[in-house]
């Protein structure tokens, strides 16, 4: 959703999932169990690639732009170091050929990778946005049940509920910190034009104009890979629809309420990190639900 409210920007590129840093450095699974060997296997990999990195990167720039015909070729590169800026460079020039200032990626175990993108790409100003643990839960069982051919929800529910809890850590962690923002989902309906004006006053000229005629062409997903996200992709703000109670009995929501970590507790320590944003500090208590 916060991307294709981006994606209204005329001087904003978008495009699909790119998965980029997954498969270039890998090792999701270790730094989702907290494991610190995981920095370690990054560092080596930034240092040298690996003989299959070149093929995988160039998978990953095709499957996210999919709608585009002119992306320019991937150059091979020593380092996986090297790849992250070839990835930059990429976007930095489709952006500048259909008169764009700047470019939005949005994929979401990218998370796990903050402190290399960090220091790699200087230049980023890095979004999050925190969605209520049992709600995700829900959404998480429901794609379950529908999707189960794209695989894309696999994995058991104590295993999503190690991926939430280890998300909101680092939410947490790196709100406050410069070229950082955390947005709890609720504030898209409580704080719906403080958002869009917050995210207008991001770095690129929203006023800016382009003659290009590509530069409307804003692909967000192709939902016939992804049609979970149907209903998302179009910046349109939709009344939530809550699935807690319908997807989990009594039992099931008390052993979430145990295991998942208290959102009201995650929402106030990013509202202390964020005492430019007050806002953010009703987002919780001011809506209950989460959207589908």
């Amino acid at each position: 959703m916060i991307q294709a409210l981006l994606a209204e920007r005329p001087d904003v590129l978008s495009f699909g999932e790119t998965n980029y840093m997954l498969r270039l450095l890998g090792h999701f699974d270790r730094w989702l169990q907290d494991d610190r060997s995981a920095a370690k296997k990054w560092r080596r990999r930034l240092r040298l690639a690996r003989g299959k990195t070149h093929g995988d990167m160039r998978r990953c720039l095709d499957n996210a732009f999919k709608a585009y015909d002119d992306v320019p070729g991937l150059r091979r590169k020593l380092s996986g170091r090297g790849y992250i800026r070839e990835f930059c460079r990429i976007l930095d020039a489709m952006a500048l050929e259909r008169g764009c200032s700047c470019w939005v990626e949005k994929t979401p175990d990218h998370l796990a990778y903050l402190d290399v993108l960090e220091k790699e790409v200087p230049e980023a100003h890095f979004l999050h946005v925190l969605r209520k643990g049992e709600d995700v839960m829900a959404s998480v069982l429901d794609g379950q049940l529908r999707y189960s051919r794209h695989n894309v929800f696999a994995g058991s529910l104590p295993y999503w509920v190690r991926r939430w809890n280890r998300a909101s850590q680092e939410h947490v962690r790196f709100a406050g910190r410069p070229r950082h923002t955390v947005l709890p989902y609720e504030c898209l309906f409580t704080s719906t034009q403080r958002v869009r004006e917050f995210l207008q006053a991001l770095p690129g000229p929203p006023e800016q104009k382009s003659s290009d005629p590509r530069t409307g062409l804003k692909p967000i997903a192709d939902l016939d890979d992804e049609p979970w996200k149907d209903g998302s992709t179009d910046g349109v703000l939709r009344p939530p629809e809550r699935k807690f109670e319908n997807m989990f009995g009594p039992g099931g929501r008390a052993h979430l309420a145990r295991d998942l970590h208290d959102y009201e507790d995650i929402i106030a320590s990013i509202a202390e990190r964020q005492p430019d944003l007050p806002w953010i500090a009703d987002a919780a208590a001011g809506m209950p639900a989460a959207a589908s």
